[in-house]
């Protein structure tokens, strides 16, 4: 913390990070109509948004001070092509 006990301005950004993975499913499929049904799986992640460019994005979802020094932790990194959409939370 600064002098007077007042914490640094936090400047990061609290975001939903909406993005698509991959599914697998090891089972034998007879019937090639059940395989036509299977599709992707939609996730959401929050945390906040450390940096985004056109190939990554990057957040964090804990933090801490040790006097004006931030601290961060648990670091996600997504690949831009499977991020569709960052809200920004209050």
């Amino acid at each position: 913390m600064k002098p007077g006990g007042t914490k640094p301005k936090f400047k990061y950004k609290r975001v939903k990070i909406i993005w698509q993975d991959i599914v697998t499913d090891p089972s034998w499929y007879d019937s090639l109509e059940d395989v036509e049904k299977l599709t992707y799986s939609w996730c959401e992640d929050t945390g906040f948004l450390f940096s985004k460019d056109s190939k990554m994005v990057k957040i964090f979802t804990s933090h801490s001070y040790d006097g004006d020094k931030l601290t961060i932790g648990t670091i996600t990194v997504f690949p831009r092509s499977v991020v569709k959409k960052i809200e920004i939370l209050k």
